[in-house]
C-alpha cells in the first residue's frame, strides 16, 4: 500500500531533517508497525526536494491497518523522543548513505542529474548541514509537513482482487490493471 502527497504544494520547504526522519522510519515507526507487528514484507518512505513524498508497504496482508499506521505518523513525529546517542546514530546512518566513495562514472551521473534538476553545490551543502545539525525538536517540527502529505489522501494498492475487495471501503476507486475486470 502506498500513500503519497506533496508538501511543497502545501507551502512547506524541503529540509535535510527529512532525510533523518526517513532513517528513523526505517528503523523505528514504519519498520516496527508495518514489518514487525503488521507482517508486511517491507516498508519504505521518501521525501524529495520537489515535495513529492511517499509511505509504502509491500506484500502487506493488512491494508486497512497499514492505512491507520500511516495516519498515526504525525502523532509519532510530534511526540518523537530520542536521547542524544540515538539521534547521533540516526544522523550517522543518514549521512553515511550520502557521503560514500563514488567512481568517476557515479560522480558524473550525480552531476548530470543535479544539473538537470537545478541542484547546486550550495543546496547539497545546506542539506548536509541540516542533517548533521538535526535534533529532536527539528524532527518534531516536521509533524505539520507530514499531515499535509497525508491530507492529500492519495493511496494506491497493487494487489490481489480478493485483498483489495476485502478492504474496498478505504478506496475511492478500484481499477483493474489487467483485463477488463473490476479490480
Amino acid at each position: 500500500m502506498a500513500c503519497a502527497g506533496n508538501f511543497i504544494e502545501q507551502g512547506f520547504q524541503y529540509t535535510g531533517a527529512l532525510r533523518v526522519l526517513q532513517m528513523i522510519f526505517s528503523y523505528e515507526y514504519l519498520w516496527i508497525q508495518l514489518r514487525v507487528k503488521g507482517g508486511a514484507y517491507g516498508c519504505m518512505s521518501g521525501f524529495k526536494r520537489n515535495g513529492e513524498s511517499y509511505f509504502v508497504s509491500y506484500r502487506d496482508p493488512h491494508l486497512k491497518r497499514t492505512l491507520e499506521v500511516y495516519q498515526g505518523i504525525p502523532d509519532y513525529v510530534r511526540n518523537f523522543q530520542a536521547e542524544e546517542r540515538e539521534m547521533t546514530k540516526y544522523i550517522i546512518g543518514t549521512i553515511s548513505g550520502k557521503d560514500v566513495p563514488k567512481t568517476p562514472q557515479m560522480q558524473g551521473s550525480i552531476s548530470k542529474t543535479a544539473w538537470f534538476c537545478g541542484i547546486t553545490e550550495e543546496m547539497v551543502q545546506k542539506e548536509r548541514d541540516e542533517i548533521l545539525q538535526a535534533d529532536v525538536e527539528d524532527i518534531r517540527g516536521l509533524a505539520p509537513l507530514i499531515e499535509a502529505i497525508l491530507e492529500e489522501k492519495a493511496i494506491c494498492v497493487v494487489g490481489s482482487e480478493t485483498a483489495v475487495q476485502k478492504e474496498k471501503e478505504i478506496f475511492g476507486e478500484i481499477k483493474s490493471l489487467i483485463g477488463s475486470g473490476t479490480v
